[in-house]
């Protein structure tokens, strides 16, 4: 497969400086939006038993073992902000993932 996408025409067109123009107020919601996940992402990375409890029984969080195991930038957590039952947390507690291959 790696020939024919090799060989592809590229599609569609550059952005027009008018076009860039009119998506900024759009980034920058994308942004905030971005920011606000991000912030919820660390806070449910921070529940549960403390870290320093965790290390003092020569264990390892479930991030750090995911940190160790995993090459940086293959990771992708999938529902980490999900919380259909408005667990007090506001996590599940599940650790799922998607490996990425480069």
């Amino acid at each position: 497969m790696r020939p024919y996408f090799e060989k592809m025409d590229s599609l569609g067109k550059p952005l027009r400086a008018a076009q860039k123009e009119r998506m900024q107020e759009n980034l920058v919601r994308i942004e905030e939006v971005m920011r606000e996940i991000e912030a919820e992402e660390e806070r449910i990375r921070n529940v549960g038993i403390p870290v320093d409890l965790v290390h003092k029984r020569g264990e390892m969080t479930v991030w750090e073992r995911i940190e160790y195991l995993v090459d940086p930038g293959t990771f992708c957590p999938l529902h980490m902000i999900f919380d259909p039952e408005n667990e007090e947390s506001g996590s599940t507690g599940v650790v799922d993932e998607v490996v990425l291959f480069g």
